[in-house]
């Protein structure tokens, strides 16, 4: 054959240099693998936007289709790398459509008091007393339901209960509240997928009609339990809920003032038992195992050292996440783990952006409903800031001298700069789902963190390890000490002035806009990736942008808020609702709120208030009087049609009965309304409202 003919099989063509960024375009051809789990949570997230339900055709059209066009336009690089990019979004809109397909309705919630009866699947220890979650429940003798239901014990009902009890119990049942505000979180989604159809109170003693088996899940439950009761009754009440829920995720028994702390220092990621106390559980048991395999020369000359340090880890690791419930971030992080580890055992790079794009495409077919929540986009967004910022930049963190000095000071700084990349990357997201920033979070994880990964994590380990021999209070003791020295340090950054900052609620464009340029970030290489710039700065300009509300009215009209002049007033008509007063607080973050009961602040029950716009009545009683050329008209109470008239809004309690939470915007001479029903739609897990059974009478 003629040379021109004969190739070697070592030589690649030589890829096309681009002439923006210098990379090669075969570099960027592989990062389009990348964008996929993007467009998959694109797709996820257009579902849960819709204020519709889709028909169910839409999705597997839309994949055929962009199949179709994946194999038609194969050759042409651009078209097939749309294509991909829109089949996964159709997965990814297909597979939340179809979990929502695959949850049981709601049930009809019955008012007033009923008997509950059921199988107990778990028991919540919480700071005030005991919470069960019973399985297949019937409400007044009626059928099994589909749904699970929540009812949190009398406080002193001490009766030994355990996963498995069949139970039965007079208590007080709601559906899922209503959102404080339009665009509120909504517990009605969260309780839709969790398998939650009601929750309540008892308002009698339990009883237990029949003792079960509980199963391996249950016996697991039972476990837990014993554990964490353990850990609480040997340490002390400022400590041992946070131990409890490190070694168990028993987070209810924490106090609100301890939790409060530790959201205001930037430090709640670790009562959130995932990624951090997985690596730190696993890190330990992988040097231990290493070491302790170093010590026989039998074992190390027919198996790898790494390999067994592996196994033992990923064991450990494994227990860990059965101990603390299998809940999704920590499934989650152990996968990602699991990943590393065989990365190691394999000799390639231990924490890549494939591997996060792999774990974050399985999450996403397993629970496509976690993508809208924060812990999916606070630790994905804090792990690829992590891999992008060590890409780039990790190196210079091995430049210096041997000594100690430099060495630690190494260490602080690459501590520094985890805990900068990981907050600030997760920062946006949480101030999107929580509506608070903390400007001190660096200053704070600096100790925290060492403190959990030294002392409080290795002596909790430990402490398992001894609960056998009933000699576990020789490692809580040292973990106490370090929880208290975790609580000490939240405490102190809570003094600090502008420790936390509260802002108001963003619409979502602003945060969608600012997850994909923080990917185009984080997935680019090179000069390329800096485009993905202006839409973080752009997204975060979006989330400042939002303006509070002229007129907020809560779901049962008992708050009303109005804007006067430089202050906003909220009456009080009936018992204070101290929920939805938190609930509001961001949404007038930038405003003085002057909280008062109406009846102290409207005379005869009658109140004007910005220069005469909106009139408060506190019922038709007050409505004698006119309107006097109002714009909008509130009342607490039913105006049963008074005051209707062209171009005035009246809100009622009636209205909020039908719509939800209302605000109200002027703009210019037109006012602008948003109401919670509007916001929410007509969706599977928005409550049928108002009830089937009041509209049948």
């Amino acid at each position: 054959m003629g040379a021109g003919l004969t190739f070697d099989r070592t030589t690649r063509p030589a890829a096309i240099e681009s002439p923006v960024s210098g990379y090669s375009t075969a570099s960027y051809a592989g990062r389009i693998v990348l964008f996929l789990p993007v467009a998959m949570l694109a797709g996820v997230l257009l579902y849960f936007d819709l204020d519709r339900e889709p028909p169910v055709w839409i999705a597997p059209v839309a994949i055929v289709v962009a199949g179709g066009g994946l194999a038609f336009g194969w050759h042409g690089p651009v078209f097939r790398r749309i294509a991909a990019l829109a089949l996964f979004a159709a997965l990814g809109f297909g597979r939340a459509q179809w979990q929502t397909m695959a949850m049981p309705p709601p049930i009809l919630v019955p008012h007033g008091v009923v008997t509950v009866a059921g199988r107990v699947s778990s028991i919540d220890l919480l700071a005030t007393g005991r919470r069960v979650r019973l399985a297949s429940p019937r409400l007044n003798g009626g059928p099994a339901l589909a749904r699970a239901v929540r009812v949190k014990l009398r406080k002193g009902d001490d009766l030994g209960l355990a996963a498995g009890d069949v139970i039965h119990v007079r208590a007080f049942l709601f559906a899922p509240s209503r959102p404080a505000y339009p665009g509120g979180w909504s517990f009605g989604r969260d309780q839709f997928f969790s398998g939650i159809g009601a929750v309540g109170f008892a308002v009698s003693k339990v009883v237990i009609t029949r003792a079960g088996r509980p199963g391996w899940a249950g016996a697991l439950r039972r476990l837990r339990e014993a554990i964490a009761a353990r850990v609480l009754n040997a340490m002390p009440p400022e400590t041992g809920p946070v131990a409890a829920t490190l070694l168990t995720w028993f987070e209810s028994a924490i106090p609100a003032r301890e939790r409060q702390d530790f959201i205001t220092a930037g430090l709640a990621h670790i009562l959130a038992v995932a990624g951090l106390h997985v690596g730190i559980v696993m890190g330990a048991l992988f040097t231990v195992a290493r070491l302790a395999a170093g010590l026989s020369e039998a074992l190390l000359l027919r198996v790898p050292a790494k390999i067994i340090a592996s196994l033992v880890a990923f064991a450990g690791g494994l227990v860990y996440a059965a101990l603390t419930g299998f809940h999704v971030p920590i499934v989650r992080s152990l996968a990602m783990a699991g990943l590393v580890l065989l990365g190691i055992v394999a000799g390639r790079r231990a924490l890549s952006l494939r591997g996060l794009a792999l774990a974050a495409f399985v999450l996403i077919l397993i629970e496509p409903q976690s993508v809208p929540g924060p812990s999916f986009q606070m630790s994905f967004s804090a792990v690829l800031a992590l891999i992008a910022g060590y890409e780039a930049l990790g190196r210079r963190f091995a430049i210096g001298g041997d000594g100690w000095r430099q060495r630690l000071g190494r260490h602080v700084a690459a501590l520094a700069f985890t805990s900068l990349l990981a907050g600030g990357a997760s920062m946006p997201f949480a101030a999107y789902q929580f509506q608070q920033v903390q400007p001190y979070y660096i200053l704070a994880n600096l100790v925290a963190v060492p403190l959990t990964a030294l002392i409080v994590l290795p002596a909790g380990i430990v402490a398992l390890l001894l609960m056998p021999l009933h000699l576990e209070a020789l490692a809580l003791a040292p973990m106490g000490w370090g929880i208290a020295a975790i609580l000490a340090v939240a405490r102190f950054v809570g003094t600090l002035p502008h420790a936390l900052i509260v802002i108001g609620p963003s619409p979502g464009w602003p945060v969608a806009l600012l997850g994909f340029g923080m990917a185009l970030l984080g997935l680019l290489r090179g000069r390329a990736r800096l485009s993905g710039a202006p839409l973080v700065l752009i997204g975060i300009a979006g989330m400042m942008m939002g303006r509070a509300p002229d007129v907020l009215v809560a779901p049962t009209a008992s708050l009303i808020a109005v804007r006067d002049g430089a202050a906003v007033r909220v009456l009080i008509s009936r018992r204070p609702d101290n929920y939805t007063l938190a609930q509001w607080r961001p949404v007038f973050a930038h405003d003085r709120v002057l909280v008062a009961r109406a009846a102290d602040v409207c005379a005869g029950g009658r109140c004007r208030f910005d220069r005469g716009r909106v009139l408060y009545l506190a019922g038709p009683a007050a409505a004698q009087g006119g309107c006097g050329g109002a714009r909008v008209v509130v009342s607490p109470e039913p105006l049963r049609g008074a005051y209707r008239g062209r171009g005035r809004v009246v809100i009622d309690r009636f209205s909020v009965w039908r719509d939800g939470a209302i605000a109200l915007r002027f703009r210019g001479g037109r006012v602008r309304r948003m109401t919670d029903r509007g916001m929410q739609g007509a969706r599977p897990w928005v409550p049928d409202w108002p009830p089937r059974w009041r509209r049948r009478r």
